[in-house]
């Protein structure tokens, strides 16, 4: 065997070995491989790599290359125990083996948007399908995405959430009763961002970000009174903190199992010979949680898209997306409308829509920062404690003035933020 060259890793020889006889039991080869570190961060809570095997069958000599995406426990250790104590890893781990079981019922749902998940360590790695291999492609989280890239995510988002409602519907007739995941798998399904519970480690994290939304207010100039008479820093700040309540099962709406982190880094789209959009895949289930499933579609809208867009789609897109989800859930024998109706299904997007324009509004002033400066950060012990842990606003100032399109993302989400204040 070749040696790895990331010495860093929490992936042993062994442990590729083993991959590797659970793939191909019977045959007899020999193996090779390497192990490459992405470029550039993708994530916060992970270190990504390529994994590329070649099985050199010992009989006829033929070469078999495969290649694998693995996700690691973050190297970093203040990254590594916010990872721990959120639980991140144990809640994608558990994702995964969820689909396993959403398989059982809905096979072509869920296969055809989520990668296979070939191996995993509690808290240690995931080792996935190469998505890149088969040519999907992430995208350019600076970039705006074209209409036809939205409408194909939104395709594939009706198919996740249908296999999800398909497994609680054949696993209530079944049991010949009401049947939801939550019930079964609160403990697993404990949000892992937005959790109010006591002492939970992200509450400092997520106090940040909000002393940072707050401080956008004063730095980009914006008149400290809405049209109500209210001052806008105090509705903002009420508004921000409902975001607790939002990331909890709906006691209104029907719940499904939602990836819960659909900025441009966690979906990969296929392109055709003509640029096309085709297909898309979604990866990180590090926050998925058990809500109304608009709350999905509005967050992938409102992290991916621009106000303009927005303006002139939002509500037609909510409409294919419907219609998505009801030829998904018909396919495998629901019907739609016992499960949410259309107009149960719009007010669920009008209450979502707040959630995603708080997300975006705390999202942004971190995930939008170069790549190269978001490693710095994390690598240095101190910037690392107060850009994540105490006021994210000196992101801002330090960014503000070298990036006009990070810029003009973060006024935007403030200027949708205001918005929705103004009706309190």
């Amino acid at each position: 065997m070749t040696k790895i060259m990331i010495k860093e890793m929490d992936l042993t020889e062994d442990d590729i070995a083993d991959l590797i006889k659970k793939i191909y039991p019977h045959k007899k080869y020999h193996l090779t491989y390497c192990v490459q570190k992405f470029p550039e961060k993708i994530g916060l809570l992970g270190e990504h790599y390529t994994l590329n095997t070649t099985l050199k069958d010992l009989e006829n000599k033929e070469k078999v290359h495969k290649t694998f995406f693995v996700k690691c426990f973050p190297e970093i250790q203040e990254q590594a125990e916010l990872a721990d104590g959120v639980g991140a890893f144990k809640k994608e781990i558990f994702i995964y083996e969820l689909f396993e079981k959403f398989k059982q019922h809905s096979l072509k749902l869920i296969s055809s948007c989520t990668p296979l998940l070939f191996d995993c360590r509690y808290n240690k790695y995931l080792i996935l399908e190469n998505l890149g291999a088969s040519l999907y492609e992430g995208i350019d989280k600076m970039r705006f995405l074209e209409y036809n890239e939205v409408l194909i995510v939104i395709q594939q988002l009706a198919k996740l959430h249908a296999s999800s409602i398909v497994y609680e519907e054949e696993m209530s007739k079944k049991l010949e009763n009401i049947y939801n995941l939550f019930d079964e798998y609160r403990e697993e399904l404990e949000e892992s961002f937005f959790n109010d519970r006591e002492g939970f480690i992200n509450h400092a994290g997520v106090n940040a970000s909000i002393r940072g939304v707050l401080g956008e207010i004063s730095l980009f100039n914006f008149e400290e009174k809405l049209a109500s008479g209210k001052q806008f820093l105090d509705v903002a700040k009420t508004m921000l903190y409902k975001v607790y309540d939002l990331v909890k099962p709906s006691t209104k709406y029907r719940n499904v199992i939602t990836h819960g982190d659909l900025w441009a880094t966690n979906f990969l789209i296929k392109y055709d010979e003509k640029n096309e959009p085709v297909d898309c895949k979604f990866v990180d289930f590090q926050c998925s949680r058990y809500v109304p499933p608009a709350q999905d579609v509005l967050s992938f809208i409102y992290l991916t898209t621009s106000r303009e867009f927005r303006e002139k789609h939002l509500y037609q897109l909510l409409g294919l997306y419907y219609n998505y989800l009801d030829k998904n859930l018909k396919s495998n024998g629901v019907l739609t409308d016992s499960i949410i109706n259309f107009p149960d299904f719009l007010d669920s997007c009008e209450e979502q829509k707040i959630f995603a324009i708080i997300q975006t509004a705390i999202y942004f002033p971190l995930i939008l920062i170069n790549s190269s400066c978001i490693e710095s950060y994390l690598k240095d012990k101190d910037l690392h404690k107060k850009a994540l842990f105490e006021d994210r606003t000196h992101l801002i100032l330090v960014h503000k003035d070298k990036d006009r399109a990070y810029t003009k993302r973060l006024k935007d989400s403030i200027l949708d933020l205001k918005r929705i204040c103004e009706y309190i």
